[in-house]
């Protein structure tokens, strides 16, 4: 039985999609360009990942910086050529491509270099499996960046539209090989739309935080997000409560605790026990 909430979710990617690429592209020309020359080369290309969610979080009222694209029927040696005229390029450390334009960002990749398809993790024929090698479920999610007139746009999940109607994040595929990222982003995640963390994910988190030093969360923080809004204080605040939670009832989602909230876990975030200095955020098992 088809649920009409998840079509009506599919229904407004559509639209912001659309609305990302006719209208608000126009407002940056050098953007507005360079995906009219994604369409004119004639490679199937679709939008994926955190964007789409953003756009459908916010109801259109974020408009996402950071767009990732995957090509199809194209190698890397043929998309290099398209973009080779941009002066302000690099390699992304998966081996696509990172256009900066003006103030935003597109990481591009050939369908067939995706990670988890080189790697075999991921079985695949075509545009419909790229969901399924994405860390997160709230980021498993592909939609067809441009569409014939009076024709729907394709959309491909893998429980993304299901994640966002419980308001919980959960692995998708957890063969990853930069743990320290996944971390930052399953909790910058869950703070900013208030979703919580499933079981797995929380597991996860908990078992790498014992092996990543805060130094290396934070800069990957600062780095991603081009702020410091998340201290070290906050990191080992919330993992605190992750391991607590987990320790009660290890089935069950983890909501992020407030932390300006005066609960159990305050009363150690505000005894200076945080205040300690600590290289991991959990001892390694």
């Amino acid at each position: 039985m088809v649920d009409q909430r998840i079509e009506k979710l599919k229904k407004d990617v559509r639209a912001c999609v659309g609305h990302l690429v006719v209208n608000e592209s126009k407002s940056c020309p050098a953007l507005y360009k360079t995906l009219q020359e994604i369409r004119d080369c004639g490679w199937p290309a679709f939008l994926c990942g955190g964007a789409i969610r953003d756009m459908l979080l916010s109801r259109g009222q974020i408009v996402p910086r950071d767009l990732d694209i995957i090509f199809g029927y194209v190698t890397m040696e043929e998309m290099s050529s398209l973009f080779a005229d941009y002066g302000n390029k690099r390699r992304t450390r998966l081996g696509g491509l990172s256009l900066q334009i003006k103030d935003w960002t597109i990481d591009a990749w050939p369908l067939s270099e995706t990670w988890a398809f080189k790697e075999k993790h991921v079985i695949w024929k075509g545009f419909a499996d790229f969901p399924k090698t994405t860390f997160l479920d709230v980021e498993a999610v592909a939609v067809q960046l441009f569409s014939r007139k009076r024709q729907k746009r394709v959309v491909y999940s893998k429980g993304f539209f299901e994640a966002i109607l419980k308001k919980i994040i959960e692995i998708n595929l957890e063969d990853n090989p930069y743990p320290a990222l996944c971390i930052v982003k399953s909790l910058v995640v869950a703070n900013r739309y208030k979703f919580a963390l499933g079981p797995k994910l929380a597991k996860y988190i908990e078992y790498h935080a014992g092996r990543i030093e805060i130094e290396e969360l934070l800069e990957i923080y600062k780095v991603r997000y081009g702020a410091m809004h998340l201290s070290a204080d906050k990191l080992n605040f919330y993992m605190k409560a992750i391991r607590e939670h987990l320790r009660l009832s290890s089935k069950q989602p983890v909501r992020l605790p407030s932390v300006q909230s005066r609960d159990s876990f305050n009363d150690w975030l505000w005894s200076g026990r945080s205040c300690q200095k600590t290289k991991y955020l959990f001892s390694a098992k």
